[in-house]
């Protein structure tokens, strides 16, 4: 059997009383199989993006092609329909060195006007899953109709710094994933400005309370003062009159003398 073709073999049966006959039975010698290259590698579709009226390069449909044996190429069954934005599939044929083939079915994506996102830290409170639109930081520049969602939500359980990924889906269905920081402060210390407010407003109300308290005890510390200075002026005022009744008392008893 070293070598296909047909030939012939001999087999002995054996009896149980010890018999035997022997019986001739041709043999055939297939050619050995060969594996092909599309037995040896499975190509991996994946989602070409595109934009409108530019068709893509199959290769571009083919995941793994880095993997696939040099001089492998790549063609469009049926050129996708890329006249307006949307989705729409696509076959990619895969020609391998030896002849043989493969058909991957891919999704084509024709984008429109694409904005790159930029990310931009989150401050949130412990439990509080904050708004994944709120770590992109140009989203105004946005096509209308895009959408924001977590792909990986932050732990919000903990005080610190932890990171999340945002999925930005574009109105014509393609996406792509941001990485962003989230910050979890403790509760109340992103109100650093009321804090400040209600403590100077403190300040102000013992300062006010001391000045009443002030004013409060210098009136009680001029009130007698002010008596003093009314008896005084009584006491001059009474010598005053004292003094001119007893003149007019003299004056008068001078003319009687006279007389």
């Amino acid at each position: 059997v070293t070598e296909p073709g047909k030939t012939t073999g001999t087999v002995i049966v054996t009896y149980p009383d010890g018999s035997k006959d022997k019986v001739d039975v041709p043999v055939i010698i297939d050619n050995p199989t060969t594996p092909t290259d599309a037995d040896k590698y499975t190509p991996e579709g994946q989602d070409v993006h595109t934009t409108p009226g530019v068709v893509p390069p199959a290769e571009k449909g083919i995941k793994n092609k880095d993997d696939m044996p040099k001089g492998t190429k790549y063609t469009w069954e049926k050129t996708p329909d890329v006249t307006k934005p949307g989705k729409t599939t696509g076959t990619v044929i895969v020609t391998y060195p030896d002849g043989s083939k493969d058909k991957v079915n891919v999704t084509v994506i024709i984008g429109t006007n694409h904005v790159t996102p930029e990310p931009q830290p989150i401050h949130t409170t412990p439990g509080v899953v904050p708004n994944p639109s709120e770590g992109i930081k140009n989203k105004d520049d946005m096509p209308e109709g895009t959408k924001y969602t977590w792909k990986e939500v932050p732990d919000i359980s903990t005080i610190g710094e932890h990171t999340g990924v945002v999925t930005v889906t574009y109105p014509d269905g393609s996406s792509v994933d941001v990485t962003v920081k989230v910050y979890v402060d403790a509760t109340g210390t992103s109100d650093n400005n009321s804090g400040k407010t209600t403590e100077t407003n403190s300040e102000a109300n013992t300062a006010k309370a001391a000045t009443v308290n002030e004013n409060h005890h210098a009136e009680k510390n001029t009130l007698p003062q002010t008596g003093a200075k009314s008896e005084n002026t009584a006491g001059i005022l009474g010598l005053a009159i004292a003094t001119v009744g007893s003149l007019f008392g003299l004056g008068v008893d001078r003319k009687k003398r006279q007389k």
